[in-house]
């Protein structure tokens, strides 16, 4: 599972609680996440992903990139994308590849703490 908070004039913040969650799931915590960006007028996303118990299986992947992200773009005013990587390789949702095709639109900063993130994603960009 996951959750989706609203940082008040901030950004939006993506974080898993370590429980398996399903397709349907994981593209409705993205879904939930372009809203808050739209209604609230956000620029940034900080997805913690320490405690993503799998990672999305190569549909979701591409439906991420070529489909949400797009979306996103044309909807909001979406710019800056902090992650906090999963320790675990294998259950990374942020291969190299993919924080790659991300930075062709966004602002992209991977960091090992939600300190780091949090200071990165509020600062001037």
């Amino acid at each position: 599972m996951g959750a989706v908070d609203y940082v008040p004039g901030a950004y939006v913040y993506l974080h898993w609680s370590g429980a398996p969650l399903s397709s349907l799931e994981f593209r409705g915590l993205y879904i939930h996440t372009r809203n808050l960006l739209q209604r609230h007028q956000l620029t940034a996303i900080l997805a913690d992903h320490h405690a993503m118990p799998q990672a999305p299986d190569e549909a979701d992947r591409d439906w991420l990139l070529r489909e949400w992200l797009p979306q996103t773009i044309q909807d909001t005013r979406f710019a800056r994308y902090a992650v906090i990587p999963t320790p675990a390789p294998e259950h990374r949702l942020h291969t190299d590849g993919v924080l790659r095709d991300l930075g062709h639109y966004v602002t992209v900063g991977a960091f090992l703490s939600l300190e780091e993130a949090t200071a990165w994603i509020s600062g001037p960009l």
